[in-house]
């Protein structure tokens, strides 16, 4: 399809996407990115956050642990350890893993202890982020 990215969003478990879409917004660990088609060849760390894309106007978004986005002609390659879909997301597991791990952080006193904890934060932000786009995605449809 002319004017389309191939994204596809790869873990060591699975292929979690892999389909043609208008574009990706993503957060790099120096910045915010969007992708539109014959975008410029790149490689870049990506940082905990949501990847964002467009397909028929309608956005959504996938949470992903850190790892590789990269670029090259029409494709968009994201490589991490761990990515769940907003549709593959458990909301309220989401919001019971962050406030386990925020418990955890202020009885954490060694410094690795509190990174992993902070790192686990991190983790269910990110997943909470794209379970409310979905569900804005749903309310903007039922309206």
């Amino acid at each position: 399809m002319a004017g389309t990215l191939k994204l596809q969003i790869i873990t060591p478990d699975r292929v979690v996407l892999d389909q043609e879409v208008e574009q990706v917004s993503a957060c790099a660990i120096d910045g915010e990115l969007t992708i539109l088609p014959e975008h410029e060849p790149l490689t870049t760390a990506l940082a905990i956050d949501v990847v964002r894309f467009k397909t028929k106007g309608y956005e959504s978004a996938a949470a992903v642990i850190g790892g590789l986005l990269e670029i090259t002609g029409d494709r968009v390659r994201v490589l991490s350890d761990s990515a769940e879909l907003d549709v593959e997301i458990d909301e309220a597991r989401a919001h019971q893993a962050k406030e386990r791990a925020e418990a955890e952080k202020t009885q954490r006193a060694d410094k690795l202890d509190v990174y992993i904890s902070e790192m686990a934060i991190a983790r269910a932000v990110a997943r909470l982020k794209a379970a409310e786009l979905i569900k804005r995605r749903k309310h903007s449809i039922n309206n």
